[in-house]
């Protein structure tokens, strides 16, 4: 007799993506812009994310990018008019001395010092895995409800489990699962969300 390996004892149906018609759209113009099924197939978002980028921009939060190459991608047109803003802080000289002082990367103590600042916070996350990996770090010994992460990182298998460690945390998040995406990636789909929500 044939049996549905779904009912089997231990098997588990995979999770449906969690998707609104927000998401569709997000996701239906970056098939648009990308032409690529696979890319689009690997974007989740996590329940709160959307939510959560529209209470920033409502509440003039800051939007912290890894790299002034993605802040300047950032189109600033589409984040409203109570204050909501782009930062970068990798390049900050607080950031390089105690980088150097400490011996860890400056996206470390980018990440450390983005924390500290009040408000709703969007880390997007395009091109330094230490970043990603400090704040999965930092969420494991405190509470971080006012932080949302963006990521679109490509590369290793490392990177790809960084991912997925994200993912599995309760931070409110949106990633690019497995090894797709990158820099300009990580621009054109907040830039995206950041259109849809308007």
């Amino acid at each position: 007799m044939h049996r549905n390996p779904s009912r089997e004892p231990g098997k588990r149906r995979p999770a449906m993506p969690f998707t609104t018609a927000e998401i569709t759209s997000v996701l239906e113009r970056m098939q648009a812009e990308y032409d690529d099924a696979a890319l689009i197939s690997s974007i989740h978002f996590g329940p709160t994310a959307m939510t959560f980028i529209r209470r920033l921009i409502a509440a003039g939060g800051i939007i912290v990018a890894d790299t002034d190459l993605l802040a300047n991608d950032i189109n600033p047109s589409l984040l409203g008019s109570n204050g909501a803003r782009v930062a970068c802080f990798i390049d900050e000289p607080y950031v390089v001395s105690l980088a150097e002082s400490r011996r860890v990367t400056r996206a470390e103590i980018a990440v450390d010092h983005a924390l500290t600042l009040p408000g709703p916070k969007l880390m997007v996350i395009g091109s330094a895995p230490t970043a990603l990996q400090r704040l999965v770090m930092r969420r494991q010994s405190e509470p971080m409800t006012d932080v949302c992460v963006l990521t679109a990182l490509n590369g290793f298998a490392s990177t790809v489990q960084l991912k997925e460690r994200l993912w599995d945390s309760d931070l409110a998040k949106i990633v690019i699962r497995g090894k797709k995406g990158g820099p300009a990636v990580t621009a054109t789909l907040l830039n995206t969300i950041l259109s849809v929500l308007q």
